[in-house]
């Protein structure tokens, strides 16, 4: 039951990060990379490929490096946060 409510919390952070940064994927390439990492990621969560989903987690723990150029926009701070609770509910599925 536990996992079955991480996997709807991490679809659900997944789908907020998009709506976040969504709208800025086609005028900057790091939204772009992060928007197909969470493709991705929905793919190997539905599919439970928990391998994948390791993969993918390791480039998510970098968001904060990758978002420097864009602090202090108030949905990059927001998607931030979202990536990190993301980050804990992918932990509990792959059993971290």
């Amino acid at each position: 039951m536990v996992k079955c409510l991480s996997v709807n919390n991490a679809l659900r952070e997944i789908e907020t990060i998009e709506g976040l940064i969504g709208p800025y994927e086609y005028f900057s390439y790091d939204a772009k990379m992060f928007l197909n990492a969470l493709r991705e990621l929905r793919e190997a969560i539905n599919v439970m490929d928990k391998a994948k989903i390791k993969q993918i987690m390791e480039g998510l723990s970098r968001v904060e490096e990758a978002a420097a150029p864009y602090r202090g926009y108030g949905f990059v701070e927001e998607a931030i946060h979202h990536s990190k609770k993301l980050l804990e509910e992918l932990k509990k599925i792959v059993g971290e």
